[in-house]
């Protein structure tokens, strides 16, 4: 796959009306929130989204292209802002590629990813090193080296299958930075292996397994759901083929969290 293949194409329009996103919210069943630069600013839960959740306390689910973190840290920061969520309602493009890779059942996986992630591949049972690895996964990985893109180029150059969170190239911070994610990392290995084709394949948003998840655990069809999200080429061209009504805030419209309060 070429790396310009990674995202999907924006397919539908967003709900960027105040009045007719309260409209759908009002008329859906379940919300899904993302959450970078939406639910939350530097992991901190925006006050609008916790009043959305407040009012809908089992109907709603996080869908986040995260892959640095496990489902208790968002659980634990929605909970200092007074919502209680089960786990299984925070839907983590991390955590479901390491279970996509647990399905794939690997004798070996050279994983690049955080501390925290590494563990959880070793609590599913996933054997991991650089030697002879079967499969390579790539989740945002701060500790990101010279010698893990050498490990991992290779191994994809002999043939060795890729799974990636996302294709996020970066992400907000408070102080209006930009902070590098897995994406940025998936361009820097397929450069070194080109013109070799990779067998690649991308978890998180836009591809459809994290809203498919989500709406599973919440027990609606995707067409009685709403998205609510601030990327129009995650959250929006992923959420609408499947009939998701999408909402974007913070987009072209001016639409904001606060606006969707009623």
């Amino acid at each position: 796959m070429n790396r310009h293949d990674i995202r999907a194409p924006l397919v539908a329009r967003a709900i960027e009306d105040a009045a007719e996103a309260r409209q759908a919210i009002a008329e859906a069943k379940a919300l899904l929130f993302d959450w970078d630069g939406c639910a939350a600013i530097a992991d901190r839960p925006e006050p609008a989204a916790l009043a959305l959740m407040s009012a809908r306390p089992d109907a709603f689910a996080i869908v986040s292209n995260n892959t640095s973190h496990g489902r208790g840290f968002f659980t634990d920061r929605l909970r200092t802002g007074g919502i209680l969520v089960e786990p299984e309602r925070v839907i983590l493009a991390g955590v479901e590629t390491l279970r996509r890779a647990r399905h794939l059942a690997p004798r070996r996986t050279l994983l690049l990813a955080s501390p925290r992630m590494e563990e959880a591949a070793r609590r599913m049972g996933l054997e991991l090193g650089p030697d002879d690895p079967d499969l390579v996964v790539l989740l945002r990985d701060t500790r990101f080296s010279y010698a893990k893109l050498t490990q991992a180029a290779n191994a994809l150059r002999r043939g060795v299958r890729l799974l990636v969170g996302n294709p996020d190239r970066t992400h907000p911070s408070t102080e209006g930075r930009v902070m590098p994610e897995t994406g940025a990392l998936l361009s820097a290995l397929l450069t070194c292996v080109e013109p070799v084709p990779v067998h690649l394949e991308v978890v998180g948003k836009p591809h459809p397994t994290l809203f498919r998840r989500a709406c599973e655990v919440l027990g609606v069809a995707p067409h009685e759901a709403v998205m609510i999200g601030d990327n129009p080429d995650t959250d929006v061209a992923g959420a609408a083929p499947l009939g998701l009504r999408c909402i974007l805030v913070d987009g072209p419209g001016g639409l904001t969290l606060s606006d969707l309060v009623a």
